[in-house]
């Protein structure tokens, strides 16, 4: 029986993302989005199941039960075009994340919405050092509820062999049962990052085009290294992601936010077998 899904694509500073509308049941969430990814005109990453309802926390799963971090935004954004308004405050909860994150959002028209989350704080964040050409090199492990990254910060991004650094972090992960997974490779003299990301319960890999997890990841690992509070733009190949990471007199993480600029389609629907 095939099912009629309503959906736009948001495109969080280059982390395009179906967002599903039609209530779908959650064991379905899984094959249903592989259908949609399978969609040559959709062109996207990853796909989320919305629920807006009016006076609610709006609820975002993703598709391997995860935690995305721009979705989450871009639920803010959705929210706004929806409300009529030019700026809007919500309540946003999402897979993979027990907390509820507050989010704002402005328009700029034409479908374009400024969308900055408060980020929940790492489990733990932690120096680990894995071989990179018979050479220990210092990665960090930053677990994040709903998906774990570890950050690699090199000299310069220019023509790095991104997949030698996945399959050497692949190799270190193993078989540790990790939801999901990522790899951010940083430069902060260039503010730029490339994020891949791995998620177990629709076993995909994106080499993404932003991250918004893995800039809260950066953030994270630079404010609680350098014990101070960070403020900056991460260049990423799809767009830029406002960072800032917030830490008290010892040093310990306070707040964590992200945003940038959301690009909302229309409201669109498609026949699909679920």
């Amino acid at each position: 029986m095939m099912m009629t899904i309503d959906y736009l694509v948001a495109d969080p500073s280059g982390n395009t993302t179906i967002l599903v509308l039609t209530p779908v049941a959650k064991e379905q969430h899984s094959s249903l989005a592989a259908k949609l990814l399978a969609l040559p005109e959709l062109d996207a990453e990853q796909v989320g199941y919305l629920t807006v309802e009016e006076g609610k926390t709006l609820r975002v799963d993703m598709m391997g039960g995860e935690f995305c971090g721009n979705a989450s935004r871009s639920a803010a954004a959705y929210a706004l075009s929806c409300s009529g308004e030019d700026v809007g405050a919500y309540d946003v909860s999402c897979s993979g994340c027990e907390a509820v994150l507050q989010a704002k959002a402005a328009s700029r028209g034409d479908g374009v919405y400024d969308a900055f989350i408060e980020m929940p704080y790492p489990d733990d964040v932690s120096g680990i050092l894995l071989d990179v050409d018979d050479f220990p090199s210092r990665f960090f492990r930053v677990d994040l509820p709903g998906i774990t990254h570890f950050v690699h910060f090199v000299p310069s991004l220019e023509g790095i062999d991104k997949e030698k650094y996945w399959n050497i972090l692949k190799d270190y992960v193993g078989d540790e049962v990790l939801p999901a997974y990522g790899l951010v490779l940083c430069c902060t003299q260039e503010q730029a990052m490339i994020p891949a990301v791995y998620v177990r319960g629709t076993d995909t890999l994106y080499w993404e085009k932003s991250c918004g997890s893995g800039s809260a990841a950066v953030a994270a690992a630079l404010a609680c290294t350098t014990r101070k509070n960070v403020a900056t733009h991460l260049k990423q190949p799809g767009g830029t992601i406002a960072i800032a990471a917030k830490v008290d007199e010892k040093g310990n993480l306070q707040q964590i936010f992200i945003g940038g600029p959301v690009r909302l389609g229309k409201v669109r629907s498609v026949n699909i077998q679920p």
